[in-house]
């Protein structure tokens, strides 16, 4: 699988001049998703540039929540795509946030066993992990991305001047899985994103954060879409994380949700003796410095997130499976049955929630 990221300032409004467009069959019809607030601020100059060729293409427009990734609204999308007259030529572009990313792999990697895809995402999330990765994915009632495939885009245009429209709180949450990166790989991004707390909405600072996530993130997608030392650094936080955010029903955000999962996870690791004290704390300190929640709140029962643990789809005979650190920087090999990641027993992670929710209501983080 290979998928070309370009990061170019206005390349929303130059589609065609980047090359982007240029398998893009004039002679098949073509699908554009997208949801109700991007649509009001970048589809115009993406519907410009696309049919300046004289390319065909419809949008479809999906409300701008999780209930979006759904079968329900798949389904009709299916239903839209084949009415309109697709062909196993057709291009479907995401234009958006993950979620519309998602949405779109899913449907492209599906439709006549595969049709084109070429993302265009708008949020920094999206920018820094989402629309980069090969996984496409729809939720269910058990959890997050529980139904999906490995699909990759042709392209991938990301456009910083997107996030000029972005409110502060979803570039937090972008952060969060620039944070994850940092955290697992590059100790000077690491500083270089903190020394930057204050000024978060830069674009020079955005810009250089969100190339410097794409190199992280393409360097643990290199080896192979199964490599487990690659998977465990990816999904590092993300275990307990999606448990909390479908659980909050929504209203805590995907970033939000890791970055309390990567707390946790670092909770985990001193529990087990993998990770020190001081890389405890970083993880504290820096992730509040940036604004991001760093405790398990308590209206959800140890129970519950248990419950919703047990759908990660790295989960295995009643315990999950995690990455920790050892230290920033260096991610911890377990050597367990030849893995990198580290087994998960229910008491351990009840107990490290515990301290998680101490930790967090007697610092403040």
């Amino acid at each position: 699988m290979k998928t070309q990221v370009l990061v170019a300032q206005n390349g929303l409004w130059n589609l065609d001049g980047l090359g982007i467009l240029d398998n893009v069959r004039k002679d098949s019809k073509h699908l554009l998703i997208t949801d109700k607030n991007v649509e009001k601020l970048y589809l115009r100059p993406v519907l410009e540039s696309i049919e300046r060729g004289g390319r065909l293409v419809r949008t479809i427009v999906v409300p701008p929540d999780e209930s979006s990734k759904s079968f329900e609204v798949y389904a009709r999308l299916v239903q839209t795509a084949l009415d309109y007259g697709i062909d196993k030529y057709s291009v479907i572009f995401s234009l958006g946030g993950g979620l519309v990313n998602n949405l779109a792999g899913f449907l492209a990697s599906t439709l006549y066993r595969g049709i084109g895809l070429i993302h265009l995402p708008t949020s920094l999330l999206a920018q820094v992990d989402a629309a980069i990765d090969f996984k496409q994915a729809l939720n269910f009632s058990h959890g997050k991305n529980l139904i999906g495939s490995f699909y990759p885009a042709s392209n991938v245009l990301i456009d910083p001047i997107a996030l000029r429209t972005l409110n502060p709180r979803l570039i937090r949450c972008g952060l969060a899985e620039s944070m994850k990166h940092a955290l697992c790989q590059d100790s000077d991004f690491l500083n270089y994103i903190m020394s930057h707390h204050n000024h978060l909405s830069e674009l020079d600072f955005l810009t250089e954060t969100v190339v410097r996530s794409v190199k992280l993130k393409l360097e643990m997608m290199a080896p192979s879409l199964h490599s487990d030392r690659e998977e465990v650094v990816k999904q590092y936080g993300h275990a307990v994380g999606h448990a909390v955010e479908h659980l909050s029903g929504g209203d805590i955000y995907h970033g939000e949700a890791i970055s309390i999962g990567m707390c946790v996870s670092a909770e985990i690791g001193r529990l087990l003796g993998v990770t020190d004290e001081e890389t405890v704390d970083i993880h504290y300190r820096s992730l509040a410095m940036l604004g991001l929640p760093t405790m398990v709140p308590y209206e959800f029962s140890l129970g519950d997130i248990w419950e919703k643990v047990r759908y990660d789809k790295h989960f295995f005979r009643d315990r999950a499976y995690m990455g920790l650190l050892r230290t920033v920087g260096v991610p911890s090999n377990s050597g367990q049955d030849g893995l990198h990641g580290h087994w998960v027993s229910r008491e351990v992670l009840f107990e490290a929630i515990e301290i998680n929710r101490r930790s967090g209501a007697r610092s403040g983080y």
